[in-house]
């Protein structure tokens, strides 16, 4: 067991520990919530050649797809529960009205790996009613549903598009402050941050390559404006970052003859949404800037559904388009179809069936076609 590993268990008891503690103090008030999703999938068809991505020497029941590639979570072609399935906790320590702590622990299966893990925890203070600095472990805020999309209970989907949603990185260490308020009828929130992430051995790594890879993003810095009013609500986010892959101890990304340590990469992203009575409308658009030292990408997803008592038909569209370097060449498209429906059993669970249809194309003669079924039972507590 790496002393990484035992740090994070040795952190995570501590925080349990301080939780008890806290509990029987008076001069504390203690909260606590959780959320949970069971998850069965399976690729029910697939066509194309085999592309090697995942690793078909890792996951050997091929055809595959990749449902998060953040968390190297592939689904293969047998039905399992491990490769979605998570369990999520999180306290909240209240010391006075302007101190409070908060952590997140997970439990899920990470790239063939079960993990228990401590991915928030981060420190409060309200320097004003509007105002709040914050400084710890965060969730990083490229997209919409960043900040929640293990909570899987919160959207339509099964889960959140993976072409769109799939990077290397998704907290960070550092500080953020953020402003809530009402400005002329919307509802404001907005944040500004800074922070780094070194993440050993990570998931999406291990999709190419079963060799232990270290990603680092450091120098980050970002800022996101969301606007509400109504049934609408609007966001957009920014963030930059310099980024650096090393493998087996050597750097291949970039290559420091040309970059040197790392090379820098921005992430753009746009989200327009729609809850007017039963009608759903979830958009999200982004771009991905790492020239010159690795591709660079367009994404979007645009899906439409409407509630029908306590059931929920959605479908979306979404696709990722990579590019070499300077966006100058298209080298690859990820086109993605899927068909959702929600059934709602409560205020707090919900069933879901989900019909994906993938087409991954490099545009080179080399292309796959997944057909992926999902079960899914989703709950908050």
């Amino acid at each position: 067991m790496t002393h990484a590993r035992l740090s994070k268990r040795h952190r995570l008891g501590a925080l349990l520990a301080l939780g008890g503690l806290c509990a029987s103090a008076q001069a504390v008030d203690f909260s606590w919530s959780g959320f949970a999703n069971v998850t069965a999938s399976k690729v029910v068809s697939g066509s194309g050649l085999d592309i090697g991505y995942p690793d078909t020497t890792q996951w050997t029941n091929c055809p595959c797809f990749i449902s998060d590639f953040s968390h190297g979570s592939v689904i293969e072609s047998k039905w399992s529960l491990t490769p979605e399935s998570r369990l999520g906790l999180q306290g909240s320590w209240t010391f006075d009205p302007k101190w409070s702590f908060t952590a997140q622990a997970m439990a899920r299966h990470s790239a063939q790996k079960a993990k228990l893990e401590l991915e928030w925890a981060y420190l409060s203070y309200a320097l004003t009613p509007e105002w709040t600095l914050q400084a710890g472990r965060k969730r990083l805020p490229l997209f919409y549903y960043s900040d929640y999309q293990d909570v899987s209970f919160a959207y339509t989907w099964a889960r959140v598009p993976p072409d769109v949603y799939g990077w290397a990185v998704v907290n960070y260490n550092g500080a953020n402050i953020t402003y809530r308020s009402d400005v002329m009828g919307w509802a404001v929130k907005s944040s500004a941050y800074v922070g780094q992430e070194h993440t050993k051995d990570n998931p999406i790594a291990r999709l190419e390559s079963p060799v232990p890879a270290q990603i680092d993003w450091d120098n980050m810095w970002g800022a996101d404006l969301e606007l509400t009013r109504d049934w609408f609500t609007m966001r957009i986010a920014y963030n930059s970052s310099k980024q650096r892959l090393v493998r087996e101890g050597v750097q291949t990304s970039p290559d420091p003859a040309l970059f040197g340590k790392n090379s820098k990469q921005s992430f753009a992203s746009i989200s327009f949404n729609v809850d007017k009575d039963d009608l759903i409308v979830r958009s999200e658009f982004s771009k991905v800037d790492r020239s010159p030292a690795r591709g660079s990408y367009f994404g979007y997803l645009v899906g439409v559904g409407y509630r029908f008592g306590n059931f929920t038909p959605m479908f979306t569209m979404s696709q990722l388009r990579a590019y070499d370097n300077d966006f100058s060449v298209l080298a690859e498209r990820d086109k993605l179809r899927t068909f959702t429906l929600r059934y709602q059993l409560n205020d707090s669970s919900s069933l879901k069936f989900q019909y994906d249809r993938s087409h991954w194309d490099y545009l080179n003669g080399t292309d796959t076609l997944r057909k992926v079924v999902t079960l899914s039972y989703d709950t908050v507590f």
